[in-house]
């Protein structure tokens, strides 16, 4: 199994408003938002939750003559071949890191994810969620919240959370503006917020562990099980690193500057600094031939133009999955790629 797989789109609902993005990125005729402003890309969990559920709801799937193949049956079939032995021995039949296209109409309610430790010993899970967004789009003054500033008063915010209305909270935090072309790293442990009109590709840890402690999202309520991830709330407010930094801390921790790897192939995140995964930005002009130096598999995102891969066609909005077995890659076309690569299995 050495073909390069394409997967077919995945949009998975959520409670916010959002996507148009999603839909302008793909040229579709008429852009809306709506409660499917994902796109779930090399997805083995699902992406069921309270309100909505559906069987196999956010796994992806692949077409392979002509029939419709769920991603996670083709790497339990074929684990050496897409995954790699080491990877495999090290993670199972899982890449490792699940990535997104994300674009939000509204500002999503502050968050937290838990860090590895966290993971296991809270929801006895073996991936936390640090996770990392490349902006794609955004419209003027576009901002994301992270980390808190200096200003925290950790009593208040705690129970601000529990109120579940921020009068003070938000303010407690960066509010960082944000611009294409920037990554922000949002660590286990860290608050974070995603602001209106942001149109991203989100990679992270390949879990679903969040605790949002807002009491509504827009204009949808919710529930307080839903808020502390099935959680004593004064158990789940644990999970937040009650940390004050300054700005000039925060960037240094959460946007990382991009660094060459060669002529129009940038890494954005380093999985030897990060741990959970890496991203690299590709661009293509007319064709090319890369060699990949790193021993895994990698996933592409298509995210401007048109860039054809060894020739499986890729237009902006779609992605595909390079088997670990696939040393190099010819490229054709005039657009540009983001890289995902999972997580050292030597880590």
């Amino acid at each position: 199994m050495d073909a390069i797989l394409k997967f077919l789109p995945n949009r998975v609902r959520r409670l916010y408003l959002g996507g148009s993005g999603i839909d302008r990125m793909r040229g579709e005729t008429n852009p809306a938002d709506g409660y499917y402003p994902e796109d779930w890309i090399a997805s083995c969990i699902e992406g069921n939750t309270r309100e909505f559920q559906a069987p196999g709801h956010g796994l992806s799937k692949v077409r392979i003559d002509g029939e419709e193949v769920r991603f996670l049956d083709l790497l339990e079939k074929y684990p050496a071949d897409l995954l790699g032995e080491a990877h495999f021995a090290r993670y199972g039949a899982n890449p490792a890191v699940l990535t997104k296209f994300l674009d939000s109409a509204i500002r999503l309610p502050v968050q937290v994810h838990p860090t590895v430790p966290d993971a296991k010993r809270y929801f006895h899970a073996d991936f936390g969620k640090t996770e990392a967004w490349i902006i794609l789009a955004c419209r003027p003054g576009a901002y994301v919240y992270c980390g808190f500033n200096e200003t925290l008063d950790e009593a208040v915010f705690r129970r601000e959370s529990l109120a579940g209305v921020y009068e003070r909270g938000l303010g407690m935090m960066h509010k960082i503006p944000v611009k294409p072309g920037e990554v922000v790293i949002v660590w286990g442990g860290l608050p974070h917020a995603i602001g209106p009109g942001i149109t991203m590709v989100e990679v992270m840890e390949p879990s679903d562990l969040t605790i949002n402690p807002e009491a509504r999202c827009g204009e949808r309520e919710i529930a307080p099980e839903k808020r502390f991830g099935g959680l004593a709330p004064e158990t789940a407010l644990n999970l937040f690193e009650y940390k004050p930094r300054s700005e000039a801390e925060i960037r240094a921790l959460s946007l990382p500057r991009p660094e060459p790897v060669a002529p129009g192939w940038n890494r954005l995140i380093d999985r030897e600094k990060v741990r959970f995964f890496e991203a690299q930005e590709l661009r293509v002009d007319g064709e090319r031939t890369v060699e990949f130096p790193e021993e895994c598999f990698h996933i592409a995102l298509c995210v401007e133009g048109r860039v054809s891969l060894d020739g499986v066609p890729l237009s902006a909005g779609e992605s595909a999955f390079l088997p670990f077995v696939r040393r190099r890659c010819t490229l054709s076309g005039n657009g540009r790629l983001v890289l995902i690569l999972p997580p050292s299995p030597a880590k």
